[in-house]
């Protein structure tokens, strides 16, 4: 099997799982037309539709490239669609005609949506499925899994050669473009995917010194300056010096499934609020190792984080300085803001195949940053960790 292509068993089981939601809430069928859920479901990201019914063969219809889709996707049923505008009658054609049709309307857009509802008339009413696929696709397979598994023991080797890959008087947008070339020849597709609007990432990020303290414009507790406003985040061409912070935060995304993964390097010694800092944020880590078992509740793991920073002291400048977010943990996987999340007032049950990254970090305007960020698969009985990367300061 050649890789990323999907098993026919393995996506079965996701028809299958959808179509009980389906059927137990009534709908007729699924128009999928996200990338991300097309692949999912498919096993291909064509021009084009997926429609799952309740009851019967799933359709994959394809604009462009229907003799690719053939190749990718295990489906039966991969046919031809000439024009949009025939998207019913081809349906139609195969006995489907839905009068409550889901469709992923977090993503779509109003223009789209309406355009759809145009297409198939007043009689059919479209609504939101994308609450059942985020929760379908939070608990990974044991395929799933595996592939996570390679990413992080990709990422693992990448992150293996960072600390020869600094050197003093380089920048930061240099050392990126460094980590950013080991990662490639490493294997990672060049891209990480995020679901919502106005959300976007490139592979990670090098965060240097005071900029690295940057106000973050995203929902993330650090993003630097950026080298040009349009692009507000990331390395920003500040000179690595000694005894200065330096986060490196990557996306592993080697196989389409993605880990995610943050470490702290110095030229020398760490400034000593900051090496307070990130023993708090391991501190942080380690409760979650703990609490995080199946059956727990992720907002009162999220509170207790809040607890421990307080503690120390930490509690203005822990996930963010001002605007902290109100966050310390994200699912990741094909996208990297799956479910669960790790937050204020989402209460979400850990279930074993939950997969997360944890991120607990702290942001000292004038001076810096510090933290820390793995990820974790959730077992019958606990946490495993499945970046392996020693953690804590690397002082060079």
């Amino acid at each position: 099997m050649t890789e990323g292509y999907i098993p026919a068993s393995e996506l079965n089981i996701r028809i299958e799982k959808l179509q009980r939601e389906l059927a137990g809430r009534e709908l007729d069928g699924a128009l999928i037309v996200e990338n991300t859920d097309l692949y999912y479901f498919s096993g291909s990201v064509p021009n084009g539709f997926l429609y799952i019914p309740a009851d019967g063969k799933p359709l994959l219809l394809v604009r462009k490239d229907i003799n690719r889709s053939r190749q990718e996707s295990p489906l039966e049923q991969v046919i031809s669609l000439d024009s949009m505008r025939n998207l019913l009658p081809k349906l139609v054609d195969f006995g489907y005609q839905p009068q409550r049709l889901g469709m992923e309307l977090d993503v779509l857009p109003v223009k789209d949506y309406q355009r759809y509802q145009k297409i198939f008339g007043n009689n059919t009413r479209i609504e939101d499925i994308s609450g059942i696929i985020k929760k379908l696709r939070s608990v990974k397979s044991d395929y799933e899994i595996g592939l996570t598994r390679k990413s992080a023991a990709a990422h693992q080797s990448v992150f293996a050669k960072i600390p020869g890959l600094i050197r003093e008087g380089m920048t930061d947008s240099e050392l990126s473009a460094r980590i950013e070339c080991e990662l490639r020849l490493a294997g990672h597709l060049g891209a990480t995917r995020f679901r919502g609007f106005n959300l976007e990432l490139f592979m990670g990020q090098v965060l240097a010194g005071e900029a690295a303290a940057a106000p973050s414009c995203y929902d993330t507790p650090l993003a630097g300056k950026g080298l040009i406003p349009l692009f507000p985040q990331g390395p920003s061409n500040t000179v690595i010096t000694a005894n200065q912070a330096i986060s490196v935060d990557f996306m592993g995304n080697y196989t389409g499934y993605m880990v995610d993964q943050t470490r702290m390097f110095c030229i020398g010694k760490l400034p000593a609020q900051l090496e307070k800092a990130l023993n708090v944020a391991l501190e942080v880590q380690q409760m979650v190792e703990e609490e995080a078992k199946p059956g727990a509740n992720t907002a009162q793991i999220y509170e207790k984080s809040l607890q421990i920073a307080a503690r120390a002291g930490l509690a203005e400048h822990f996930m963010g300085y001002g605007q902290p977010v109100s966050f310390i943990g994200h699912g990741v996987g094909l996208e990297v803001n799956e479910l669960p999340v790790i937050a204020k007032g989402i209460e979400i049950s850990l279930e074993p195949g939950h997969i997360f990254a944890v991120e607990p970090k702290f942001v000292f305007p004038g001076l810096g940053v510090a933290g820390v960020e793995n990820t974790y698969l959730v077992t019958e009985t606990g946490v495993e960790k499945l970046t392996t990367h020693r953690d804590g300061i690397c002082e060079l």
